[in-house]
Order: structure tokens, then C-alpha cells, then sequence
């Protein structure tokens, strides 16, 4: 259960550290589960290569390619294995908490190395429709080493006002994306925040406010692995809202869904251009907001 130290913690850093959450037997299945899924290289398991930014199923991958930095994503959908974690009773209590609605898993990312991803926040990505609906945890697979590109996240920063891009929606316009970083980087330095560095144990949690900055740092020594998963919640009512298939798992849900399209050349972008949200589908997810919030307030619907 979430605590009253816990709450004020998060509202005032935007942050959670959980220490040793998950025991090592907990963890070792999971990577179990990896280590077997590399080895026999399903043709349903797409993979984000971070180091060529090619997206392919595991099956495509050439033996050099396997020590990639690359994403498996969303095993969630076909192993209990990731979900027994992601979904832990537990941890979904303190989601629930944290969220204005119950969590629904809706994304896994397992990494066996460092992302080095610039500072960033996930609603620029995984925007969704009501803002702050959405939560993110990265669970350690194992201790993290200091050269091993270890995350960074910036305290209280999930405080900056949500960015509105041209479209009026917090979902990234690539075009603008430069004035989003200068907008950002404006903030933590008018407010004095600091960059800091996650160097978990396994079995520990951290977890992270969809607008708080976070990324990776460099890899300093390239043959450290960082075995983690990280796993993002939208909350019911706004899937709800979305016609999403829910999967009812304890006190939480997880969103079952097609797995990534692999494009058609299979060389194409992991990063696809973002395509501009019109006004008139800007309009659409506004309405439904309301609409939303209208039904919670109004006619006092369940949520």
C-alpha cells in the first residue's frame, strides 16, 4: 500500500525508489525467460535495434546483431513470466495509488544494455488522453555498474506545465521538438533542478511521473550489461474511454493488443516522423476528455 511518506515524496520529486521489491528468485525468471528467448529467437518477438534503429522480429537478427543494444518489446503479452513482475499485487497497489485510476499495463521494454537516451518525458511518446494518466517502472534484473549507462532523471521536474506543441496536444510534433528542449532546458535551470543518477541493486524499483525528465547516460564500458525491464501504465478510464481490450489481473489490468508492425522493408526507422495531429483530431481527443470527466462529475458514473 501506498504511504502517506510515499505520496508526499511523490508529489514533491515525482519519483519513487522501491529497494529489493523483488526477491532474486522473482528477477532470475525473468531472465531466465531472456536467455531462452535469445537463444531459440522467436519470429513473434519484435525487437527494437537501438545501434542500426531497425526494427525486426528476434528471428531476423544475425548472431552480431544479438549484442545490439536493442528493446524486446511487449513480452508482456505472451509471458507470465514479465507480467508476474509488472503486474505484482503489490506494486499495483502503489500504482493505483499514484494514478488517478486503476493502472493498466500497456507496455514492456526488456534491455540488456543501457539506452543512452537524451532527457526526456514519456508523454511526448505515449501520450495519454487525459494528461497525467499514465506511469512508468524500471525494475532492475541485476546490480547496476556506473560505466554501465546508468538512468538519470531530474527530481521535481515533473512540475514544469505540461508543453503544448502546435497542435495543442502534449504529443511531440518532431518539427517543434527543438523548442520543447529549449523550453525544458529553460525551466530546470530557472528552477535550480539537478540531474541525478539511478544505480539500482536487483529486485529494485524505481518509479517515475509521466512528466518527469529521465534518460540514460553514457556507456563508459561497453561489455556491462544493464538487464532491466521497463514497463508503462495508462489508467482504465482513459482506455475505457479508448475502447481498449482489458485483461483484468488483480487490482490492475493489461492491455491486449497487436504486436508492433515490423515495416515492410524492414529497414525502415524505428523512429517513424511523427505524424502532426490535425485540429480535428485534436478536437476529437479533447471531447472524449471531457466527455470523460463529464460522466465521472456530472452523472457520477464508476470509474
Amino acid at each position: 500500500m501506498l504511504t502517506r511518506e510515499q505520496q508526499q515524496f511523490w508529489d514533491e520529486n515525482g519519483y519513487l525508489v522501491l529497494p529489493a521489491f523483488f526477491s532474486h528468485a522473482e528477477v532470475d525468471r525473468v531472465n531466465q525467460l531472456h536467455k531462452r528467448l535469445w537463444k531459440e529467437s522467436p519470429n513473434n518477438v519484435v525487437v527494437d535495434d537501438i545501434d542500426t534503429n531497425r526494427r525486426c522480429y528476434m528471428s531476423a537478427l544475425s548472431k552480431k546483431e544479438k549484442k545490439h543494444r536493442c528493446k524486446v518489446n511487449d513480452l508482456y503479452l505472451n509471458y507470465e513470466e514479465v507480467r508476474s513482475l509488472s503486474l505484482n499485487e503489490q506494486l499495483v497497489e502503489i500504482l493505483d495509488g499514484l494514478l488517478p485510476d486503476a493502472p493498466v499495463l500497456c507496455n514492456s521494454l526488456s534491455l540488456d544494455y543501457g539506452t543512452q537516451q537524451f532527457l526526456h518525458v514519456d508523454s511526448l511518446y505515449m501520450t495519454p488522453l487525459s494528461d497525467c494518466h499514465l506511469t512508468a517502472t524500471w525494475i532492475a534484473l541485476e546490480d547496476c555498474h556506473p560505466d554501465a549507462g546508468p538512468l538519470c532523471y531530474v527530481p521535481g521536474s515533473h512540475k514544469i506545465p505540461i508543453y503544448r506543441f502546435s497542435t495543442g496536444s502534449a504529443h511531440v510534433v518532431n518539427e517543434e521538438f527543438s523548442s520543447w528542449q529549449e523550453y525544458v532546458q529553460n525551466k530546470i535551470k530557472e528552477w535550480g533542478l539537478k540531474e541525478e543518477i539511478f544505480l539500482p541493486k536487483k529486485g529494485d524499483v524505481f518509479i517515475w511521473h509521466s512528466q518527469l525528465l529521465h534518460g540514460g547516460t553514457a556507456i563508459n564500458n561497453p561489455k556491462l550489461t544493464r538487464k532491466s525491464i521497463v514497463s508503462h501504465y495508462f489508467t482504465k478510464s482513459d482506455c475505457a474511454v479508448l475502447g481498449s481490450k482489458l485483461v483484468p489481473a488483480g487490482m490492475g489490468y493489461w492491455m491486449d493488443k497487436p504486436p508492433l508492425q515490423i515495416p515492410d522493408d524492414n529497414g525502415s526507422n524505428i523512429q517513424q516522423p511523427v505524424k502532426k495531429m490535425s485540429r480535428v483530431e485534436h478536437v476529437l481527443r479533447t471531447t472524449l476528455h471531457y466527455y470523460r470527466l463529464w460522466k465521472r462529475d456530472v452523472l457520477n458514473f464508476p470509474q
